[in-house]
């Protein structure tokens, strides 16, 4: 009669069809190495696995995770490999909303800043932009000046997660609740990296996984947990822009636009044109992000920031009919001239990228893929966006 809800149990898991949080984050776990490199050989798993391990005795086996023996297998294509559980991952809907969020966030980030696969970098920041929307990230980063040392970061997490499972052990007395909140306030001050994020997020996650602990003190942890998750979906987004791979900061600049709204994009279309002569108000308001300028040949980069023109138009900073306003505004449409009139320089697709986002700011003013026509608009624009600012001398 036991059997009966085994069984249901095995054959959900095959109609799951892809790997779940707990797979995914194990395999993507073992193929990437501490020194930021790819194993050709490591402790994966599978979902058949996994439900055997964890799916039938979660408590116990959540605990005594780090004693059991792990066996290795060979993993011919570790590019492929890590991608496929990445995108697992990203679609994943197992397990509570926190500890998954937990999960993905730990391994997403750190993919998006150190896998060696530029393919793997690119869709692991494409994944944090759901992350970043949910955290409501807001403002520029600003990377510690000294990340939590090793030392640090292990007496931490240590004694978080001793205090933890002592809590789960035990009722909460008064040496239990002060032990806890301790615990919590030195992680919470700890100034973290991706790295030393990960480790304190893998710290957190037994404990949001499973039912060790309840009411105040998993919220606690889970309010623990979104914090250092802010911190480490943050820096790799800027570490993403930063990114050696023109595609994965064409990624990294999308979600940025995104979720950082007009500031953020404003100046991401003023690293197109560093040569142009802006205005020094417009440099000190629109500076924060410190984006590194594009170069000629990061095509993707400029198809990435003229397509998030045409989506979403003039900025409301660049809409107002004042001095201010106007000046930006031509000073946006500048930066996007340069580069639809400038034939060969930058590539077809960011010359036509820049044109339809150029119709866009227009309100349709001009629909043209010829960078002649444009020229004859630019001229004209700019004209009378110049008799407009000498009409109007308020801010």
């Amino acid at each position: 009669m036991r059997r009966a809800p085994l069984i249901a149990l095995l054959v959900a898991a095959g109609f799951a069809g892809c790997r779940g949080t707990s797979v995914a984050t194990q395999n993507l776990d073992a193929v990437l190495s501490s020194s930021d490199s790819f194993r050709y050989r490591g402790a994966t798993t599978n979902r058949w696995k996994d439900l055997m391990v964890t799916g039938l005795n979660s408590v116990r086996s959540v605990m005594s995770a780090e004693n059991r023996p792990q066996t290795e297998q060979s993993i011919p294509n570790p590019t492929e490999f890590a991608y496929e559980n990445l995108v697992d991952l990203g679609a994943s809907t197992q397990g509570p909303t926190a500890w998954r969020h937990n999960e993905q966030v730990r391994v997403l980030a750190r993919y998006a800043v150190y896998a060696p696969s530029q393919l793997c970098r690119e869709l692991a920041v494409r994944q944090l932009a759901s992350h970043a929307e949910r955290l409501g990230l807001s403002g520029p980063f600003v990377p510690p000046s000294e990340a939590a040392s090793p030392a640090e970061l292990i007496e931490a997490v240590d004694g978080l997660r001793d205090t933890l499972r002592s809590v789960s052990r035990r009722r909460m007395d008064e040496t239990a609740r002060a032990d806890f909140a301790a615990a919590l306030f030195l992680a919470g001050e700890l100034d973290v990296d991706v790295q030393g994020g990960a480790r304190l997020l893998g710290a957190l996650s037994p404990f949001l996984r499973g039912r060790l602990i309840r009411g105040e003190q998993r919220a606690q942890v889970a309010e623990l947990s979104r914090r250092v998750q802010e911190r480490m979906t943050a820096e790799a987004l800027w570490s993403g822009a930063r990114d050696v791979s023109p595609l994965v900061r064409a990624a990294a600049l999308r979600v940025g636009m995104t979720t950082y709204g007009d500031p953020y994009r404003i100046e991401a279309l003023l690293t197109l044109d560093p040569s142009n002569d802006i205005a020094p108000w417009i440099i000190e308001e629109y500076s924060g992000y410190q984006l590194p300028p594009a170069l000629p040949g990061d095509a993707p980069v400029y198809v990435a920031i003229a397509e998030a023109f045409e989506e979403a138009g003039v900025p409301l900073a660049a809409r107002r009919e004042t001095r201010k306003g106007l000046e930006l505004r031509a000073t946006l449409a500048t930066a996007l001239l340069r580069v639809a009139v400038a034939d060969n320089a930058f590539g077809i697709r960011a010359q036509h990228a820049a044109m339809n986002a150029l119709s866009a700011l227009s309100s349709g003013e001009l629909v043209s893929l010829r960078s002649e026509e444009w020229l004859v608009w630019g001229e004209e624009a700019m004209s009378h966006l110049g008799e407009q600012m000498q009409a109007d001398g308020n801010d």
